[in-house]
């Protein structure tokens, strides 16, 4: 990582601050906190991990539009099995017209876009050419944004319907919402508490759960995304059922799938 903290923020508010969107919503969607976001993304090798913490920062200089980066409302009962799902679920540009002007605006599905936010970022890394300083800048600024949706990918509510927004199907789920909503920060803060519990263990767990994954194109990249949130949701749903928050050992497994998959397209891209 290239510069000081201050360089880093000041260019992640800079290119989002730019981005033009009228919509807002009501979504409170958080994500793992920032120790945990950093803990996978120094497990995963990142030079500077902490980082990884900055689009928490920056999704709220614009909650409406970057919220939908980091999660995406899945169906209770809906298993993914096929990659196309991914890319339905994206920001598209339309057009409207405003004091006789036509203006080009980015919309995102208000089901949340992680899956593809994901996917394009790491396009993005692949077609790089790091040469100049600039795209070495660039591709900082990627990677901690992937890092940073990759963590937020293996989160149980991540995955799952919140509150008063449509989940993927279209439909609405209130109980499973309001479960979400209720629940949110006792999961974004889950792993920290068992980490601090017993440090020594929870790394000797973690270490022994780590993968190496081979990421050579979008395809096998999506195969990934769509395991990690088939997981993260299957644990959702549990927890809704069950009325409690992950175990132990549900968190150090979906921790380790984020630190896995970040591993693997960091290798791949550097």
């Amino acid at each position: 990582m290239r510069g000081s903290f201050k360089f880093f923020l000041f260019l992640f508010l800079a290119l989002f601050l730019f981005i033009e969107n009228p919509f807002r919503c009501v979504n409170l969607s958080l994500a793992w906190d920032c120790e945990t976001h950093a803990y996978i993304a120094k497990k995963a090798g990142l030079k500077n991990p902490e980082y990884a913490c900055l689009p928490d920062i920056v999704r709220e200089e614009f909650y409406s539009f970057f919220v939908s980066f980091h999660y995406h409302s899945l169906p209770p009962q809906e298993v993914i099995k096929s990659s196309e799902y991914i890319d339905r679920f994206k920001v598209e540009e339309k057009f409207v017209y405003m004091n006789g002007k036509k203006i080009k605006i980015l919309v995102p599905h208000p089901s949340g876009t992680i899956y593809w936010k994901i996917v394009d970022l790491y396009e993005r890394m692949q077609k790089l050419n790091k040469g100049s300083l600039e795209n070495k800048v660039k591709y900082d600024y990627y990677l901690y944004s992937i890092a940073h949706f990759i963590g937020d990918l293996s989160n149980p509510l991540h995955n799952f319907p919140f509150y008063e927004k449509p989940a993927g199907d279209g439909n609405f789920y209130p109980e499973e919402g309001k479960f979400n909503k209720d629940n949110h920060e006792r999961f974004d803060k889950a792993f920290t508490l068992y980490y601090h519990l017993n440090p020594k263990e929870i790394e000797q767990k973690i270490d022994s759960k780590i993968e190496v994954i081979k990421i050579n194109s979008v395809e096998d990249l999506k195969r990934e995304i769509l395991k990690i949130a088939n997981s993260a949701k299957e644990i959702a749903l549990r927890c809704f059922k069950e009325n409690r928050i992950p175990t132990q050992e549900e968190v150090l497994k979906q921790v380790s799938f984020s630190i896995s998959l970040l591993k693997s397209l960091y290798n791949s891209t550097y």
